[in-house]
């Protein structure tokens, strides 16, 4: 199968929407398992590590997503737009594209929108189409990327991040720092009616199509 940017878009869409159908379900066993009628469920702990899990996965499908999109426009494929994308590279391929943009690096980030920024300004002309996308989000997409780190590391400094993060919706820092998974399941300041893994899901998906 060629890879295309709307084959990259599409294998995201099913992942998020498998993951939200996933959620959906974590959701409807948490309600059982608190109105004690006698259902199987699954705690709040555990509703909250899977929470963490789903946020984690939804982020390292975007981040591939990201990989093949950018890689795909450095090689002349073109989206679904009228304007032409326009590449600085002249690879032989998707691979050689991603030799030639990691050089002496160890391995390229794909989960900074600032280094994404950059990197598109560098090997796209006028960054487009990623700069647009990445720009319209940004701050969001940085909170995104200290709510992935503190799940994956739980350290001093992803906490530290993370605290920035929990401070946009309360206004303040509060007392009791929230886990990730609480946070998540929290009701979002940006989208009423949806909590924030539903909202960061969907911003995942929008910033995603907008680039294709």
């Amino acid at each position: 199968m060629i890879l295309k940017p709307s084959i990259c878009l599409s294998t995201l869409k099913t992942e998020l929407n498998n993951l939200r159908s996933l959620d959906s379900k974590n959701q409807t066993q948490f309600a059982a398992s608190a109105s004690k009628s006698g259902k199987v469920g699954i705690t709040k702990t555990q509703l909250h590590l899977l929470t963490e899990a789903i946020f984690f996965t939804a982020f390292r499908a975007y981040e591939q997503f990201l990989r093949n999109i950018f890689l795909l426009y450095c090689c002349g494929i073109q989206p679904r737009k009228r304007k032409l994308v326009r590449s600085y590279l002249n690879p032989r391929s998707i691979k050689h594209a991603g030799v030639l943009i990691q050089s002496s690096m160890p391995y390229l980030d794909w989960s900074s929108p600032d280094i994404l920024l950059e990197r598109a300004e560098t090997y796209l002309k006028d960054g487009y189409p990623i700069k647009k996308a990445i720009s319209t989000d940004v701050d969001l997409l940085r909170d995104l990327k200290k709510i992935r780190n503190h799940i994956a590391h739980m350290s001093n400094e992803s906490l530290r991040e993370f605290k920035k993060v929990v401070k946009k919706h309360y206004s303040t820092i509060p007392l009791r720092i929230p886990k990730p998974g609480e946070f998540l399941l929290l009701t979002s300041r940006k989208a009423k009616g949806s909590y924030y893994l539903q909202y960061y899901l969907q911003l995942i998906e929008d910033v995603a199509t907008s680039m294709t």
